[in-house]
């Protein structure tokens, strides 16, 4: 969903949180607000832990982390830096991991954009047998062991970060446990083996948790590369895919489990510079593991 023409001190952090379940995202163009003022929205929207890692946004709000290419003295200031990213969802591997992700245009001097593919229309396009079938359906992924059906995709982590800066993310990980911020959750599972395809949404919305780089098999299934690509060819299609344009001011808001995003434009000498949030629902129907 997209909202044009209406500063974010007009929209309500709750209704926005339903509109990204309802639709997988939501694009707030122009939205007048300054990074501090999106973070105090942000805060009202869902429940954050602050991350404890190096690209920490120290100016604007302990909540955020610098998505950028931008180097001082040839050390990168932000995550990701110059990277293509191809499909994926955030902190895939952990079960229990934030459920909305948010992004702040702060500083974009070029054409760059964000794609991001929802499941939601694709799940409702579906005869209800498939849909039963998919309920009915966990997948495995490569972090627990196994080969991945599709080539693995990865930044090139060791080449652009220190070892310091790489184990730093994975503790941040390991720290960003749900049952923290309200006692309500159950306790938090790290990596786990198996995922349901269709998630236990805290809002009730069918889609499906489906990450293309990183699906082993499909257990209980005998051909997990046929029943793969019938998804993969079935989802990831342009009716289903978004394409922001990012201008300074613009917010993305993306739920975790029914949609997968990808940066197919990057600069080697232009900056770009998101502020990136993550929180988990405050408005849910359910406390309940959600994969």
């Amino acid at each position: 969903m997209i909202i044009q023409n209406k500063k974010l001190e007009a929209i309500d952090p709750i209704d926005a949180a339903n509109m990204v379940a309802q639709h997988g995202y939501l694009a707030i163009e122009n939205s007048g607000a300054s990074p501090e003022e999106f973070a105090k929205w942000n805060l009202e929207m869902g429940h954050h832990i602050s991350p404890d890692i190096w690209c920490t946004d120290k100016e604007h709000s302990e909540y955020f982390w610098r998505v950028t290419n931008e180097k001082v003295d040839g050390e990168n200031q932000g995550l990701f830096a110059d990277d293509e990213l191809d499909w994926h969802s955030n902190l895939v591997p952990h079960a229990d991991a934030q459920e909305i992700i948010g992004l702040y245009g702060k500083t974009i001097t070029y054409d760059t954009e964000t794609w991001v593919c929802s499941s939601i229309p694709f799940m409702r396009d579906l005869s209800e047998t498939t849909k039963k079938f998919y309920k009915s359906l966990t997948t495995r992924l490569w972090h627990t062991g196994g080969t991945p059906i599709n080539q693995p995709w990865r930044p090139d982590w060791d080449k652009k970060y220190s070892s310091e800066v790489i184990n730093g993310i994975k503790q941040n990980r390991n720290k960003s446990k749900v049952n923290l911020v309200n006692d309500k959750f159950p306790e938090w599972r790290g990596v786990i083996a198996e995922h349901f395809l269709v998630p236990n949404h805290p809002l009730g919305v069918e889609g499906i948790f489906f990450q293309p780089y990183d699906i082993v098999d499909f257990p209980g299934i005998l051909d997990s590369f046929q029943l793969y690509n019938e998804i993969l060819h079935g989802y990831v299609q342009d009716k289903y895919t978004y394409k922001h344009k990012w201008k300074p001011g613009d917010i993305l808001l993306m739920d975790q489990f029914t949609t997968i995003h990808r940066r197919p434009t990057v600069s080697k000498d232009k900056t770009r510079e998101l502020l990136r949030s993550a929180c988990w629902y405050k408005n849910r129907n359910h406390y309940e593991y959600v994969l």
